[in-house]
């Protein structure tokens, strides 16, 4: 029997990008066939176990490793707790969804590591003590972890040349989609829910959307600023922007209260944050996803809104061609809010031509499935614990 430990911290509280991958792939690893007679997972939180269901599975154990003289800090719980468990618990392995690796972990470690924490470490806006621990952390896990797991071949190829690596300590083994992102029928209960979400936001017809967190690299301020060129032409399109403003300082708010005051109507809606539940309701109503950035690792909403019918705006990258294939509603020069706002037009104008670029990259979702990644990484967790 492998013990495996798992860095769960980013399961508490509001879930983001890891949080969420994080909760699908402990999901899926429930699901495959007789996991239990060779795998123990023992799950770390740093203050509160949550209730989701698949926790309850008796292939976990969870443990608390903070709170009473322990202090509830997020460098005590990873750097010192953490490598702590590893030998009192006495596991075989451990595996990293965080990027990092803790400065005094000595041991056999699976860590997951993209391009695009390398680029906000080193170019991205966010403040300096977080630059700084991805910096050292990352490096660390690069230099010191038995295996990297990253999520496309553009991010491994970018993680060869960042850390210097040999290709044979990447595996490339991409997320999974949420089974909620899919398209819904069109029912009775369907419209109801749906019109009562889109009350809620202020939408009042068809919409563009863009979901995340809005670094820089991800052109949020561009993409406004497109739309606001065509809002105009387009009195029926709204633009539902659920973003967590990323720059420094920030500049969303402003901005889109200005076009909103030259429309004379709420052109742009801004959310900052749609519950999961809503957002697949949200994905299948919206008219095309913008998600236009420099550098992701794999970049989960192009995809998801694609398993839910509709076209997402993109950055035209390796990556981006990778995951959706060679069609699609590609941005040369992301900079240029007249390039985003091109590719509006023409969804505006055209459903025809969104619809058949949905079907061209459709064929690209059979690579995204969390049954496909949970065996892969258990066939990973045996070789390294085995090594």
């Amino acid at each position: 029997m492998m013990r495996i430990g798992v860095e769960c911290e980013q399961l508490e509280g509001e879930r983001f990008g890891v949080g969420h991958t994080l909760a699908q792939l402990l999901s899926a690893i429930t699901h495959v066939p007789g996991v239990e007679k060779k795998f123990q997972f023992v799950l770390y939180f740093k203050t509160d176990i949550p209730g989701d269901a698949f926790l309850n599975h008796p292939l976990f154990e969870k443990k608390i490793l903070t709170g009473g003289i322990i202090p509830r800090s997020f460098n005590v719980f990873y750097h010192i707790c953490i490598p702590i468990a590893y030998w009192r618990d006495r596991l075989n392995g451990f595996f990293f969804p965080s990027y990092m690796l803790p400065a005094f972990f000595v041991g056999k470690a699976v860590v997951v590591l993209t391009n695009d924490v390398y680029w906000e470490a080193h170019h991205g806006t966010l403040p300096f003590r977080y630059r700084l621990s991805y910096r050292m952390f990352c490096w660390w896990a690069a230099k010191r972890a038995k295996k990297i797991m990253t999520i496309s071949q553009f991010s491994a190829k970018e993680l060869e040349q960042f850390y210097n690596l040999p290709s044979d300590r990447i595996v490339v083994n991409p997320w999974g989609l949420e089974p909620i992102f899919k398209i819904l029928k069109r029912s009775p209960e369907y419209y109801a829910k749906a019109g009562a979400i889109k009350k809620q936001f202020g939408i009042t017809k068809d919409f563009f959307l863009s979901v995340g967190q809005a670094f820089p690299r991800r052109h949020m301020k561009e993409a406004i600023e497109a739309f606001g060129r065509i809002a105009s032409h387009y009195p029926h399109i709204q633009y539902l922007v659920a973003c967590i403003d990323k720059y420094q300082p920030p500049v969303l708010d402003a901005l889109i209260k200005r076009i909103n005051i030259k429309e004379e109507r709420e052109a742009v809606v801004y959310a900052r944050y749609i519950s999961r539940q809503d957002l697949v309701i949200i994905m299948n109503e919206t008219r095309v996803l913008i998600y236009v950035s420099d550098t992701e690792a794999l970049g989960l909403p192009p995809l998801e809104t694609l398993a839910c019918g509709r076209p997402s705006i993109v950055a035209d990258t390796p990556l981006s061609r990778e995951v959706l294939g060679e069609e699609g509603f590609f941005v040369l020069n992301t900079a240029d809010p007249e390039g985003i706002a091109r590719h509006m037009r023409k969804i505006a104008d055209d459903e025809k031509e969104a619809a058949r670029i949905v079907r061209a990259q459709s064929q690209q979702l059979e690579k995204y499935r969390w049954d496909t990644h949970a065996h892969t990484l258990l066939s990973l967790f045996e070789d390294v614990s085995c090594s």
